[in-house]
């Protein structure tokens, strides 16, 4: 189970990371930026949730980071970063039983409660919730 759960979250990731864009929108120094920004965030999302975080990181203002994933893929960073996050932690509510809290701070959230509310703000269901839903589809 353990095995299947890494793998769906691998494929997880590599398809949060695919899109297809179009050449003419970007040159390739900023493609090549776009690709860094998904590199870090596939390894540092459960660490950093802040666009100043990702453009520090690749010397760039968070600006410049948040036009670059709109030119690339058509969402802001802040949507990539929040995408990213969501992604894993329906993973985690789905394939663990880990109680929501621990979960919280496994995505480095300060409070279960400040995860509860991004999750849901994003999702427009409570983790609580989303795990139940999830649950009962499975039976």
């Amino acid at each position: 189970m353990d095995a299947v759960a890494a793998y769906l979250k691998i494929i997880m990731i590599k398809l949060a990371n695919v899109k297809i864009t179009e050449e003419a929108t970007f040159d390739s120094q900023d493609y090549i930026l776009y690709r860094k920004f998904m590199e870090l965030l596939s390894t540092q999302y459960r660490i950093c949730h802040s666009v100043n975080d990702y453009a520090e990181m690749l010397s760039i203002t968070a600006r410049r980071l948040s036009e670059l994933c709109k030119r690339c893929c058509g969402i802001t960073a802040k949507e990539v970063i929040s995408g990213q996050i969501v992604a894993e932690a329906k993973r985690c509510l789905q394939f663990s039983s880990n109680p929501v809290k621990e979960i919280a701070y496994e995505l480095n959230f300060n409070t279960p409660e400040q995860f509860s509310h991004f999750f849901k703000k994003n999702t427009k269901i409570s983790p609580a919730d989303y795990r139940d839903q999830f649950i009962s589809i499975g039976m």
